[in-house]
């Protein structure tokens, strides 16, 4: 008997280690990217770095793209849910103001979001893997980020000979040449449209705390709160991902530029 109880006991024992093992590498934390590259740089074979790099940067910004477009749409499916509860109930109360139409569309808004955020959920935990994919680890789908939010890499450069003089960049091959200056280009139109892109965001917030705040007191229509959530989902998400192809965009120039 005594022994049984051992044998049962150790076998929990075991059970529960592994339990733990696995759970602590699937939430093992993903550091920054400086420190990413740091690492495999002083790893890894020197003829395969720089593809190597630029597909790290890619997942990682991937992940940053993915987990702010996630917690936007968070925000909305709250707004819509407070929203269709709000009008659900002036509707009962008989106001006017209120159709079955207006609710539906409201719903409707909602189906939509809890849609991307299902999408949205899938590529950040598919971006996770790859990245855990091309280093070698143990990152897991709920594996937290250091530093989880994206923002725009620094690149100053105006013009292509002026990146050319400082990154000193000495190529006689006009197809290398002429690859880089698309790059270039490539990089100075996404810089752009994330400009842009920005001054939108800072329109589109205000525009969403308006309609907000005059549905909340009562006086705002239904129909112009679900323009503006839309409009509010459309524009934050276009604007994070204009962050993540510019990035994109400049990791793929440095990669050439080392061909």
């Amino acid at each position: 008997m005594l022994r049984t109880n051992f044998t049962f006991g150790l076998i929990s024992f075991v059970f529960l280690l592994i339990i733990s093992i696995s759970h602590a590498s699937e939430v093992n934390s993903i550091p920054e990217l400086s420190k990413i590259l740091i690492k495999i740089r002083s790893l890894d074979d020197k003829s395969q770095l720089q593809e190597k790099e630029y597909l790290i940067k890619k997942f990682y910004y991937q992940i940053q793209y993915q987990k702010q477009k996630l917690d936007i749409l968070s925000e909305v499916k709250g707004h819509f849910e407070k929203s269709i509860s709000k009008a659900e109930e002036k509707y009962d109360e008989g106001e006017d103001n209120i159709s079955q139409t207006d609710i539906t569309k409201l719903k409707l808004g909602l189906a939509g979001t809890l849609n991307d955020i299902f999408e949205a959920e899938t590529g950040l935990k598919t971006s996770k893997l790859s990245l855990s994919e091309i280093l070698d680890t143990n990152y897991g789908i709920n594996s937290k980020m250091f530093s989880p939010k994206i923002i725009p890499v620094k690149f100053e450069f105006n013009n292509y000979e002026e990146w050319s003089l400082q990154n000193k960049v000495i190529s006689n091959i006009h197809k290398r040449v002429i690859l880089l200056k698309k790059s270039f280009l490539k990089v100075t139109e996404k810089k752009n449209k994330m400009v842009l892109a920005r001054k939108n965001r800072k329109m589109t917030r205000a525009l969403l705390v308006s309609e907000v705040a005059n549905y909340d007191f009562g006086i705002g229509d239904p129909n112009d709160l679900f323009q503006a959530l839309i409009i509010y989902t459309r524009v934050l998400s276009g604007y994070y991902e204009s962050v993540y192809k510019y990035n994109l965009a400049v990791a793929e120039l440095n990669r050439n530029k080392n061909i």
